[in-house]
């Protein structure tokens, strides 16, 4: 960047996004490649492990709680692998089992909100 005639330290990726989601309505996030879907995804999923995150999220006008935010919510990465053989509910359920810790016991798993 810097090679470029940029003096910025970092690269903003993301400004002034917003969006809403419907409740149990599945919801497609599309765009050109490079266009920040993944990185606006893994933010708001809490994913984000390098670079700055600056601003406020809000759910429903509050702060934005992770721990909640988890418990209601459903993200597949685009580089999972889906397979034509099963649903989308089921590509979800299977994701998020994936990414719970291993020391999440059975019980607590089964009242994980995707799993009916």
């Amino acid at each position: 960047m810097k090679s470029q005639g940029n003096e910025a330290d970092h690269l903003q990726l993301l400004r002034d996004a917003s969006g809403a989601f419907r409740p149990g309505i599945l919801m497609a996030l599309v765009g050109v490649s490079g266009a920040g879907k993944t990185t606006l995804m893994d933010v708001l999923a809490g994913r984000k492990t390098s670079g700055y995150i600056e601003g406020s999220i809000s759910i429903s006008g509050y702060p934005k709680n992770q721990a909640t935010f988890a418990r209601i919510s459903g993200y597949c990465e685009q580089t999972d692998i889906h397979s034509p053989n099963v649903t989308v509910y089921e590509s979800l359920v299977y994701s998020a089992w994936l990414r719970l810790a291993p020391d999440v016991k059975k019980e607590t798993r089964q009242a994980c909100p995707f799993v009916k």
